[in-house]
């Protein structure tokens, strides 16, 4: 039913779109063309997981898209809810995979606060300090990706090597590489190990001195990545705001909205950062703001080293968690936008119910209404912009 009222509206329409790419009906019945429909996906080797488009094109101006997601789901809610509370840990790890420690963060900081527990000051800098390490070697590998959406391969090479560094960094402090069930509740795992944070020190700012000449030198100027993201997908704010989106798509549009700033938890009270926005809405602008995020994140890295406090990193909480009857919720900000935790307890040791609110879920809801008026070819910069991971949206 919606891709007919979608259909109806385009075959209607005589406005173009942002783009101008959208061509007029009344050409195409003069021609006497048809639109075909395609599906893109859910087995595509340039598709972000396993989502499928269905596609209605007028030659190769894609007309209507509509995103089918599900082909992943796993059921990690109800999973959550037959698990005791600690043992739900490693179910965040799989929702959002390329910034897990952030799924980490807020499923304990939500279960924390149905335990009315106070963290050690120390967990909670390392833990905001993980969360950002997470946060670069989500957001720098996002940038490859879509460089080599468009052609060109070196800066995934760049970018896989600096994800490659900060895995050995995950591997000393939390002994994996991927999946770090790092954060407990009521504070970490283990403390750094002896002489991490000069080894985090001296990554942090040979990264400085490769950003520019590794990403920014290779890829600002370049007609070719020019050509293909500027004015592509491009949002306006007002819709940004409308549809509920979070993180990169929303602040590319010049909505300063971050919730480490604007709702700080943990050690982010005591950190001192910029919400860095772009005012253009499109793809160009959504690998600014990521990169300008990097940046960022390298700064506050080196505050959380310079001020690491003393002191033990877990509270003696007991292995059977039983939270009073009530709920627990809590908000972070991963690498793809607001993440959302709601627990629900009946006193038991497991939860009653568990609710993830993710990022992706609610941003992919755009591809409807920017891609339509694009190329075929546009698409998958399009999806660069969002930045989706199919664990995040099938939860």
């Amino acid at each position: 039913m919606l891709g007919e009222e979608r259909r109806a509206e385009h075959e209607g329409a005589l406005t173009e779109p942002a783009s101008g790419r959208l061509v007029s009906p009344d050409i195409r019945d003069e021609f006497g063309l048809e639109t075909i429909d395609m599906n893109m996906g859910p087995q595509h080797p340039a598709m972000h997981g396993l989502l499928r488009l269905i596609l209605e094109l007028d030659g190769e101006t894609v007309v209507r898209c509509d995103p089918v997601m599900g082909y992943l789901h796993r059921s990690k809610e109800k999973i959550s809810e037959n698990r005791m509370y600690p043992a739900v840990i490693p179910i965040t790890d799989r929702i959002d995979y390329m910034h897990n420690i952030a799924m980490e963060y807020g499923y304990c900081l939500a279960v924390e606060e149905l335990l009315d527990v106070e963290i050690p000051p120390r967990a909670d800098a390392i833990r905001a300090l993980m969360n950002e390490f997470g946060r670069i070697m989500s957001h720098i590998p996002s940038i490859g990706f879509l460089l080599l959406e468009l052609g060109a391969f070196t800066p995934i090479l760049y970018a896989f090597r600096e994800r490659e560094r900060i895995q050995n960094i995950f591997e000393a402090v939390t002994g994996a590489r991927m999946m770090f069930h790092y954060i407990r509740i009521g504070g970490l795992k283990a403390d750094l190990p002896e002489g991490m944070p000069e080894t985090m020190w001296s990554y942090i700012e040979g990264l400085e001195k490769r950003l520019q000449p590794d990403f920014v030198d290779l890829i600002e100027g370049n007609e070719i990545f020019i050509s293909r993201t500027r004015g592509i997908g491009k949002i306006t704010q007002e819709k940004a705001v409308e549809m509920g989106l979070t993180g990169v798509p929303l602040r590319c549009t010049g909505v300063e909205f971050d919730v480490r700033k604007h709702y700080p938890y943990g050690w982010y009270e005591n950190l001192d950062f910029d919400v860095i926005t772009d005012e253009a809405g499109d793809v160009e602008a959504s690998y600014r703001v990521r990169m300008g995020e990097v940046r960022q994140s390298i700064r506050m890295i080196k505050q959380i080293l310079e001020n690491l406090p003393e002191g033990e990193v877990l509270g003696d909480l007991g292995r059977r968690l039983r939270p009073n009857e009530g709920d627990g919720i809590a908000r972070v900000e991963s690498a793809r936008g607001e993440y959302a935790v709601h627990v629900v307890s009946d006193g038991s040791d497991t939860p009653y119910r568990v609710h993830y609110r993710t990022p992706c879920t609610v941003n992919m809801q755009l591809l409807q209404e920017i891609v339509p008026g694009h190329y075929l070819p546009d698409i998958m910069p399009i999806m660069g912009l969002i930045d989706p991971v199919s664990g995040a949206w099938d939860k």
